[in-house]
């Protein structure tokens, strides 16, 4: 009897230790997986990706830890943005192993993330979780760089201004020193003298004249809105643009005319290269009034088609209006994006979308006084 017993235990000994052996042999070599992935997931950061380039660069390791679907949305300086990798959104369950995150970066970036995976609970999942967190932060870090270079490169265009400021203030400087000499001239030979000086430092204030002219935008001014026409300020920033636009339809807005000729000006020179070196055909617009959701006012709103050119656009739509971003050489990356903002500031709206071989902007503006700014000037300065 007690051999029977003896026999069974360690029978039952035996099992178990086969059974937790075969179970630590299956962690370790699951545990090995998930570091080789995790390394895999941490070698991209040293990787010069785009931020939305980061989900498809990293759906590889992803999905061979279990994740079925990562799919994404968002907004993106303005423009919309979406994805998805594995799963198509209708194979997706309701209820499982999916999860959602929101990740933020200022006010401009904003995106929302969904990941399936096949296991809804256990090691697996677990070990699948912490790569997910980690993509999740490698993500969530390039947007924040992104962001944060923003910050960066805006304070430093700040401290160039005081540098122009600074610049300014020594021309106002010589220009007085030398309207002094003139009205201080008494005698021909005084004239002579300062005639002689004004040639002689000519050069360099022209030099300096010239750096700032470039340097400079316009001048504070006090920018009151007020009902604006629509088709003449289309024409007239058109018209600077070395264009001729086609245009159908009346609308008037309730918008400060400086706001508008800025919105314009960038909207339209950012492109004109295009249009006036037959690199694509001309553009049109449409003018006419949108009916605006819930109690709101109507708007009025331009349409801007923009045929593309054979080239495509070089700068793909999502990075449309996002600043320092250029399709061009040498492009600063920054008139659709001022555009953008002064429309924003001026109690309107701009996006941008690709309708087949067309670039089509759209601006809304409001067409009476129906926002808090504009019982205020709105000042507009470099």
């Amino acid at each position: 009897m007690e051999s029977s017993v003896l026999n069974s235990l360690s029978l039952v000994f035996l099992v178990a230790g086969g059974t937790l052996w075969l179970t630590s042999l299956g962690l370790t070599r699951r545990a090995k997986r998930y570091r080789a992935a995790m390394q895999a997931l941490l070698q991209l950061a040293g990787r010069n990706l785009e931020p939305l380039e980061i989900p498809q660069a990293a759906w590889s390791v992803l999905n061979g830890a279990g994740w079925q679907s990562v799919r994404w949305n968002g907004d993106w300086y303005g423009q919309a943005v979406q994805g998805e990798l594995g799963l198509a959104p209708d194979a997706i369950p309701s209820k499982g192993g999916l999860q959602t995150y929101e990740l933020v970066s200022g006010a401009e970036v904003h995106l929302t993330v969904h990941l399936l995976h096949s296991a809804p609970r256990g090691e697996q999942r677990l070990f699948a979780t912490q790569l997910a967190e980690v993509f999740l932060l490698l993500l969530e870090t390039r947007l924040r760089e992104r962001t944060g270079a923003l910050s960066v490169a805006l304070a430093e265009r700040a401290r160039l201004s005081l540098y122009l400021q600074h610049d300014m203030r020594n021309m106002a400087q010589w220009v007085s020193w030398v309207s002094a000499d003139f009205a201080n001239a008494q005698s021909p030979q005084a004239l002579l003298a300062a005639a002689q000086r004004l040639k002689d430092n000519a050069p360099l204030a022209q030099e300096r004249a010239l750096r700032l002219n470039a340097a400079l935008g316009k001048a504070a001014h006090a920018d009151i809105p007020r009902d604006t026409d629509l088709r003449q300020a289309l024409q007239q920033a058109a018209r600077l643009a070395g264009l001729e636009l086609p245009i159908s339809g009346e609308t008037m807005a309730w918008i400060a005319p400086g706001s508008l000729e800025r919105v314009l000006d960038n909207l339209l020179s950012n492109l004109a290269g295009d249009w006036r070196e037959g690199r694509a055909p001309r553009p049109r617009a449409e003018l006419g009034m949108v009916a605006a959701s819930g109690t709101k006012a109507p708007v009025a709103r331009v349409t801007l088609w923009c045929p593309l050119p054979a080239s495509g656009m070089g700068l793909a739509p999502e990075k449309l209006f996002e600043p320092f971003a250029s399709g061009r050489p040498g492009g600063l990356g920054l008139g659709l994006y001022q555009a953008r903002q002064s429309l924003r500031e001026a109690g309107g709206r701009l996006t941008a979308s690709v309708i087949g071989d067309q670039l089509c902007f759209e601006l809304d503006m409001p067409q009476e006084q129906t926002y808090a700014a504009t019982t205020e000037p709105i000042t507009k300065g470099v």
